[in-house]
């Protein structure tokens, strides 16, 4: 694979899990600030903190998991290939145990997903096909169930102490499959809408939806097929407070071209995103230049990540200013505390996660958010 800074486009792959092309601009008139394409000296730098998966572990780590990190220090994993189980680690990467089976029922999984940690020791766990986000207690008793009935849930933050819920994915709005995040109630009942999508697929970022929560209290929302966020107010509105867009070259949204394997991942697709010290931190997925070798291939999903890159950005939202721009060799995903990145690489034939704390580095980095300063 490349390190280098250059993705080149017209991939031989369009693949499905890419938005079509003819996606509508947003009707709203709000400013809109361009994000810069160049950063200062200042580098997004990784610190590996623990690796998760031995071979003698229950269940597997999976090629499309989620990953959270407990206020207890514990790392809980949800894998589709686990069938409703979560895996349960220690801070040192050991594992304890499994919360959880496949089901319909009270505490029971279909496909757990994105996983947001209390600050009183609870998860919350987004299941796709039960639509509904389950709440449990430190030690894994069932303390509420949400449901999520009007779309198909994604990723989810959590507003108000528990009341509400912000929810981003895709669902039938005005007879038009569309992507949307939608505020809701503990008794599931939608009680905002923050902007909506009109898309061609489903499966229009379908590994997620990214979504966060900044220190104002509002809700930054990705753009389905497009380098460009929103900052919504949690109670509703027709238009963001805050938008940002960018146009960087390489950034290739698609469209699939036929006969592209499901499976494939998109050329380029929006993947994380947080909000820290006021700035905003956000991972992009886009093709390698070995993509179009394979393309002959009907590869693995761990073969797949091995063709993805992760352009790593941080954002002052505020200006638009980019503050940096880093390009790591593999596809990384954020943790659903909000506070580390993780990979999934393929060691001795088994999945393993690789976990990392994400910091800034260099001389043109702001002081707060550089380690020792």
């Amino acid at each position: 694979m490349n390190g280098g800074c250059t993705v080149r486009t017209g991939h031989a792959w369009r693949v499905v899990l890419a938005v079509c092309a003819g996606i509508p601009a947003p009707s709203h008139a709000q400013s809109i600030l361009a994000i810069a394409d160049e950063a200062g000296e200042c580098v997004v730098q990784l610190r590996e903190v623990v690796r998760l998966g031995d071979p003698g572990d229950a269940g597997t780590i999976g090629s499309r998991p989620e990953i959270t990190r407990t206020a207890a220090g514990r790392y809980v994993v949800a894998s589709v290939e686990n069938r409703g189980e979560l895996l349960v680690f220690d801070s040192d990467g050991a594992f304890l145990e499994t919360l959880g089976r496949n089901g319909d029922g009270p505490g029971e999984y279909r496909v757990p997903g994105r996983m947001r940690p209390g600050s009183d020791g609870s998860l919350r766990i987004l299941d796709l096909v039960n639509r509904r986000i389950t709440h449990v207690s430190p030690d894994a008793g069932l303390l509420e169930t949400t449901e999520i009935r009007s779309l198909h849930g994604l990723d989810f933050v959590t507003l108000a102490a528990g009341e509400r819920h912000a929810v981003s994915g895709f669902g039938q709005i005005d007879d038009r499959l569309s992507a949307t995040t939608e505020v809701v109630g503990r008794d599931g009942v939608t009680l905002a809408s923050l902007g909506i999508v009109p898309v061609a697929s489903w499966v229009v970022n379908f590994f997620r939806a990214p979504i966060a929560l900044d220190e104002q209290g509002r809700v930054w929302t990705t753009r389905a097929g497009e380098y460009g966020f929103e900052a919504w107010d949690p109670e509703g509105g027709s238009e963001p407070m805050t938008r940002l867009a960018g146009d960087p070259e390489w950034f290739d949204p698609g469209p699939p071209q036929p006969g592209a394997p499901i499976s494939a991942p998109a050329p380029s697709i929006v993947i994380s995103l947080r909000v820290d010290q006021d700035l905003l931190w956000a991972g992009t997925w886009v093709a390698d230049e070995e993509w179009e070798t394979a393309a002959g291939a009907t590869p693995s999903p761990l073969e797949l990540d091995r063709l993805l890159d992760t352009i790593l950005d941080v954002i002052d939202p505020a200006s638009g200013v980019l503050i940096a721009r880093t390009r790591r060799d593999e596809a990384l995903r954020g943790t659903g505390d909000d506070a580390h990145l993780f990979g999934v690489r393929e060691d001795g034939g088994i999945a393993r996660a690789v976990v990392f704390e994400p910091a800034l580095a260099g001389p043109d980095c702001p002081a707060a958010n550089t380690p020792g300063m």
